[in-house]
Parts: structure tokens; C-alpha cells; sequence
């Protein structure tokens, strides 16, 4: 990593806040933050922003050529190294809504400032040493969190959890690479070195330890990006009201009439710390006749294509053999849920698919739903609970297997004590960490990691 207090001397500038708020918050970051701001703000008592004390909000008002912009916007200044990005930086709080905001963004690249690319504030954080790229990278989940548990998970990965795990590990790696240079370096001394089984056994402990994070991808997918989930069976099973009830609001129609639901319905949810995207889909019927339901369900069929998850719903209090799963082409799960089954008589769940076990739940009743949401929950996440302090990214897993892959051709060398054909993948090992948290980042990687940011990130 870069050493850290590498002042730009481009300012950079850019909203920090969404449009529309009652305030907003635009943020300058670098080497003339100060000048620039003082360019257009000053207090009530006449200071301009370069007099202010650090870290002190006072109000004053942002002036353009034409007068009086905001008449009331609070200033602080941040001075390097204590902020943000390391750098000298300021924050204009003023009036909300797309017209201010946007008069006092305008005046201030007016007065030398540049606007910020996306992401470019917490690339600077990064390369003054202020963040690692784990935490760099967990502002962007944190904002774009869809569950609490993919908050909790940001919120940890930005409080360091994941840097420092790889630190940990790629320390016990440095300090098998120091034994096993110093064999090479010094062959005949009489030193205390460890036995190569045991240099084998705790470098194999170590990637063990390397597979098990790379294992936590999926959740780590699944909690940060959502999980796709259909709702899908034959006409009047009650899909609607299972939506309905998944979601704890009405979003969709509920009717006894066959095909109320006639195009697919879309809508956000959260399930035992899941963000589950809830599609509602129509009637799934073999002799379907009229133009709309047909064109209906050929979006039923797209749907259940690209889901993560499917949930064939049908009637219990129906035979199965007339509502079978259709074994349409899909990718994801298929979970086979009996609604209504407040129509059997207590203790019957006889209505089963030939292949499979259907989850017996009743919508109109609110009965079998925990049952539907652990299966649901198992089905995602293969039992392994939402609430991982540790979930890593595709990157990072793809970084850890690299490493765990190098260290197991470092085994054998180890047990022949040919030290120096084990350093090589030793070393790799710890260099493909690195690339983890940005030691040995290539810059087209920061690039592509920095581009998924927001401007003002």
C-alpha cells in the first residue's frame, strides 16, 4: 500500500447526499479545499473558512456572483491528516433539494474545485492508508446494504474484521517463509528451527483456514446482492396472498376468480435477514386460451428461468396429479409449497409431489410460515446462519482459493526439505493476500473496484 498523507493537489468536490433531502451535504477533499471554499462561504461574524477552527460547524452563507445563494449553510473544515481521505477537506451543509444543492455545487467547481469521479473520495482514503481495500469496499455494501444482516456485514468488513483476519494469516505465512529463507541462507547453522512436519502442518492448517473463507462466497452473494424469488402454480392457489403475507403488506390483488394475477409483480422483502426480490407470476395452466393469459404465463416461464429460487405453490386440498410443476428449464432452487392446507382435515399431508416434500402452509391463516421461511433460509444458504461476521466477495474468494491452491504445492517441498522451491508459491500465497486488502493491488483492479462507487463515495 501507497504510504500514507499523499495530498492531491486537485480538489475535488461532489455531493456527499442523495438529491431531495432537507439538507445537503457537499464534501471538498484536497490541497486547496480550504482557498476554494473561502471562495464562496463565510460566517455570520465575516470569517471565511480558512480562519475557522478545525472540526467547528459554523453558519454562515455561500455567495455567488449574483448574490446570496444559501443564506444559511453550516461549514467545517477537516484539515489532513484527520478526515476522510487524509487530505485537507471541507463540508458545506445547506439548504436540501435539486436546486440549492446543485447552485452551491455549480459555485464551487466555479471557484477552481473539480468534480469528483465516483468512488474517488474512498480511493483517496485508500491510497493515504486511511482504509484498506476491504474496508474501501464495504463503504459501498454499506450503503447499498438491502438487509440488516447485509449491514451487519458491511459494518463489520468496515470496522476492519476481514483486514484483519488476512493480516493474521498472511503474518503466519511471512513467519514460515522467514524459517524457511533462513534454512536456505544458513544450511549448516545449528538453528532452532521447527520440524518440516510441523512447518507443514501449520501451513496446511492455514489453508484449510484459506477454504473455509472462501467457502462463505455464497452467503456473502446472497446477503449483499439479494436472492431472486418466484412464486409460481396454477390459477387460484393463492400465490397473491402468500405474496402477500411473505412481504406483511398487500401488494398484490387476491380474488377467488382464476387469473387475477395476469402479468408478473415484483416487490422487495426481507426474510430472516435475507433480501429476497418477491415475483408474484400468473397462472400456470396447460389450456390456457385467451391471448393475455398465454402471454402471461410465457413471463411465468421467463421468470422461473432466472430466479434463484422457486416456489411451485398449489392447492392441498386438490390432487397434486392435476397441478403438477410444469419441469420448466431453471437454474435455481425448487421448493414445492401446499397452500390452503387449513381445507385438510388436522394432521394430513398426504398431498405430496412423487419426488419431493412439499412445505404445508396456509395463507389465509398465517400457519407453516416459519416453516416456509427456514426452508426458504436452507434453501440459499444450505443452513448456515445470515448473521456471518465474515461473508467475503467473488474477488476475495477467488484471492483466498489462489492462495490456498499455492500453499498446497508448497506441501511437498516442505516434507522433502527442498526450502527453495517451497518459497516460491509461499510467497505467491502471500502476495495474492495482499491483493485482498491492496498491498499489491494492480491499478486497473482499483479502477474496476472504485467504478461500482457513487459520486461522492
Amino acid at each position: 500500500m501507497p504510504e500514507p498523507l499523499i495530498q492531491q493537489e486537485e480538489c475535488i468536490c461532489a455531493p456527499a447526499t442523495a438529491t431531495g433531502g432537507a439538507v445537503a451535504v457537499l464534501r471538498l477533499s484536497g490541497e486547496h479545499a480550504d482557498a476554494i471554499a473561502s471562495k464562496c462561504w463565510k460566517s455570520l461574524g465575516g470569517k471565511r473558512v480558512e480562519q475557522l477552527q478545525p472540526r467547528e460547524m459554523v453558519l454562515g452563507a455561500v455567495e455567488g456572483p449574483d448574490g446570496v445563494i444559501d443564506p444559511q449553510c453550516m461549514a467545517v473544515r477537516m484539515p489532513a491528516p484527520h478526515s476522510y481521505t487524509g487530505e485537507d477537506v471541507v463540508e458545506f451543509h445547506c439548504h436540501g433539494g435539486a436546486v440549492c444543492a446543485r447552485a452551491v455545487l455549480r459555485e464551487l467547481l466555479r471557484a477552481g474545485a473539480r468534480l469528483a469521479r465516483p468512488g474517488e473520495f474512498t480511493r483517496r482514503a485508500f491510497l493515504n492508508g486511511k482504509l484498506d481495500l476491504t474496508q474501501a469496499e464495504a463503504v459501498m455494501d454499506l450503503v447499498s446494504a438491502g438487509s440488516d444482516a447485509a449491514l451487519h456485514l458491511a459494518s463489520r468488513q468496515l470496522d476492519g474484521s476481514l483486514g484483519r483476519k488476512v493480516s493474521e494469516v498472511q503474518d503466519a505465512l511471512q513467519d514460515i517463509l522467514a524459517e524457511v529463507e533462513s534454512r536456505l541462507d544458513f544450511p549448516e547453522e545449528e538453528l532452532d528451527f521447527r520440524p518440516p512436519k510441523l512447518l507443514r502442518e501449520q501451513m496446511e492448517h492455514i489453508a484449510d483456514e484459506l477454504a473455509r473463507l472462501a467457502a462463505t462466497r455464497n452467503q456473502g452473494e446472497v446477503l449483499r446482492d439479494g436472492v431472486s424469488l418466484v412464486l409460481a402454480g396454477p390459477p387460484n392457489v393463492g400465490k397473491s396472498s402468500l405474496l402477500n403475507l411473505l412481504l406483511g403488506r398487500d401488494r398484490a390483488i387476491v380474488s377467488e376468480l382464476p387469473g387475477t394475477t395476469r402479468d408478473t409483480i415484483e416487490a422487495p422483502a426481507q426474510i430472516r435477514g435475507i433480501p429476497f426480490r418477491l415475483v408474484d407470476t400468473a397462472g400456470v395452466r396447460a389450456d390456457a386460451t385467451d391471448q393475455v393469459e398465454h402471454a402471461g404465463i410465457e413471463r411465468s416461464r421467463a421468470s422461473i428461468a432466472e430466479a434463484d429460487l422457486i416456489l411451485w405453490v398449489y392447492d392441498a386440498a386438490r390432487p397434486y396429479a392435476e397441478q403438477t410443476w410444469p419441469d420448466w428449464k431453471h437454474r435455481g432452487q425448487l421448493l414445492f409449497v401446499a397452500n390452503k392446507c387449513d381445507l385438510l382435515p388436522p394432521g394430513t399431508c398426504s398431498n405430496q409431489p412423487p419426488d419431493a416434500e412439499a412445505i404445508f402452509v396456509s395463507a389465509l391463516r398465517n400457519e407453516g410460515i416459519e416453516r416456509l421461511a427456514a426452508a426458504m433460509e436452507q434453501a440459499v444458504l444450505g443452513g448456515h446462519p445470515a448473521q456471518s461476521d465474515i461473508a467475503v466477495a467473488a474477488r476475495h474468494a477467488d484471492l483466498f482459493e489462489r492462495a490456498a491452491s499455492a500453499l498446497a504445492q508448497a506441501a511437498p517441498a516442505i516434507t522433502d526439505q527442498d526450502w527453495e522451491i517451497a518459497a516460491i508459491p509461499i510467497r505467491s500465497a502471500i502476495a495474492e493476500l495482499g491483493r485482498i486488502t491492496g498491498k499489491f493491488t494492480p491499478p486497473d483492479v482499483l479502477d474496476t473496484i472504485f467504478s461500482r462507487f457513487c459520486i461522492g463515495k
